[in-house]
């Protein structure tokens, strides 16, 4: 039988090791931060060209770092999650409780979405006290792309977290840039037109592009973003779909090796 308990607890567990821990604190906020007084500046200036092919301009870069951070923050949370179990040689404890499978994959998510919170409140009001904008303003649109975006950082997290259950802690570096590399294709700060044809091939398969595409033009040309949703949530959906599955086979494959090679 599910147990809700058993999740909390896992996820008590990282809330209190994220709160002892200065370290996590630092690299979980510090770079979203980074980014939003960079590439904030840029939009800034950027829209004070008053150039009507940058119209709002300053809002879009705000958008697309804090959504972007949905997605890239949300895998490397993730992905966290289950390398602390590893560095602290803990993985075997954890997975001799009674704790389901299915389990430890709802208290990463929630992990996820409670760290992305707090997060998305912190930048928030980093954006109030630096730029002339309307929160609120950010925080509703904000509010109409977040949820294909996290789904597809529960996809990517997964297809990660399946990285380091395969090959062990020495791969988790790996999968934690495999976000950052879809970035480039993801159009979070530009359109993907701008890429070469075959990088605008790469991101048609990559649901994120779409909510960014969708983003862009609801902000600069008032246009409907339900298509670019619609295309969103599809992707995003089927991959997480899929992700999940495979990371179950591949978790059950590497328990039967036994866990204990995961930390050597």
């Amino acid at each position: 039988m599910f147990s809700c308990a058993s999740v909390w607890a896992i996820v008590l567990r990282h809330m209190r090791m994220w709160k002892r821990d200065p370290n996590l604190l630092l690299s979980g906020f510090y770079w979203p931060l980074l980014d939003i007084v960079v590439w904030g500046f840029l939009g800034s200036w950027i829209a004070r060209s008053l150039t009507a092919e940058f119209y709002n301009y300053e809002a879009v870069a705000l958008l697309g770092i804090l959504l972007w951070q949905v997605v890239g923050r949300g895998c490397n949370t993730m992905c966290l999650v289950l390398t602390e179990e590893l560095w602290s040689n803990n993985i075997m404890n954890l997975f001799s409780l009674p704790v389901r499978t299915t389990e430890w994959m709802c208290s990463v998510i929630l992990f996820n979405a409670i760290v992305l919170s707090l997060l998305t409140t912190v930048c928030m009001f980093v954006m109030f006290l630096l730029y002339d904008i309307s929160v609120w303003y950010i925080l509703s649109t904000f509010l109409i792309f977040l949820p294909p975006l996290f789904i597809s950082s529960i996809w990517i997290g997964f297809t990660c977290l399946q990285i380091v259950v395969t090959l062990g802690k020495r791969s988790a570096e790996l999968g934690f840039v495999f976000a950052w590399f879809l970035l480039p294709f993801s159009g979070a700060y530009y359109p993907i037109e701008v890429l070469p044809e075959w990088g605008q091939t790469i991101s048609k398969f990559l649901p994120m592009s779409y909510v960014f595409q969708g983003m862009r033009e609801y902000l600069m040309y008032d246009q409907n973003p339900t298509s670019y949703l619609i295309k969103g949530y599809a992707l995003s959906i089927l991959y997480a779909t899929c992700a999940i599955i495979l990371f179950m086979y591949c978790f059950n494959r590497s328990r039967r090796k036994g866990l204990a090679r995961l930390a050597d």
